[in-house]
């Protein structure tokens, strides 16, 4: 792991596909919360583990989508008794990975700012979460329901996605303001863009225009 900002780190790259043409990239992150560390997605290498060991361990590990639920997972769980987070409607396809120690079904904030934001569509249980961090940037954590392939914002259909749940998500994220957006999944580009409002909307705009229909293909 490697920090982003002074309160923020990210993984190691993880490349879930053995094919140097695809591209195809991994992050999760890690941050650092006055009450504790938070994680966020995936991180599975086990040099990154050891950092987190090093940096305190873990208090609660939050996933945006089920995709998310990993071998790397229940280890975290298990070595650092941290509290696994995820959407109600995430609950089956995780649980046969790990058993998550409690659901959300609604906007809820933890520790006052810490934000859960459920944002279906990518999956039925995909959520955002959203935190203003007190040294002043505010990070949001979009998972798949936003993302690049390589220099275009896009929005990915898979086997159980629904399109008009992820229409209206994007939508939300409308309303937000964030400075930094952090994608749990990327082709050919970094996993981090710091926005505008200006470049933030734009982005929305232009992942609605092009959405990635992986219905028929493999799990992008």
């Amino acid at each position: 792991m490697k920090p982003l900002y002074d309160d923020l780190w990210i993984s190691t790259p993880e490349f879930p596909v053995e094919d140097a043409v695809n591209d195809l990239m991994m992050h999760g992150f890690m941050l650092r919360h006055p009450r504790g560390n938070l994680l966020i997605g995936r991180v599975e290498h086990p040099l990154d583990h050891e950092v987190l060991a090093d940096e305190g361990g873990v208090i609660r590990h939050y996933l945006t989508h089920w995709h998310e639920a990993s071998p790397g997972a229940p280890v975290i769980q298990q070595r650092f008794n941290s509290a696994l987070y995820c959407h109600s409607r995430s609950l089956g396809p995780i649980s046969r990975v790990l058993e998550p120690d409690d659901t959300f079904s609604q906007q809820e904030t933890h520790f006052s700012d810490f934000h859960l934001l459920p944002t279906p569509g990518h999956t039925p249980g995909s959520s955002s979460f959203l935190y203003h961090s007190p040294l002043g940037r505010s990070y949001l954590f979009v998972g798949d329901t936003l993302t690049r392939d390589h220099h275009r914002w896009i929005t990915v259909l898979v086997a159980d996605s629904n399109p008009h749940e992820l229409k209206q998500s994007l939508e939300f994220y409308r309303t937000l303001r964030p400075d930094v957006v952090l994608m749990s999944t990327t082709r050919g580009h970094l996993s981090w863009v710091e926005v505008t409002l200006q470049s933030w909307l734009a982005a929305i705009d232009e992942a609605e225009q092009q959405p990635l229909d992986m219905r028929q293909q493999p799990l992008f």
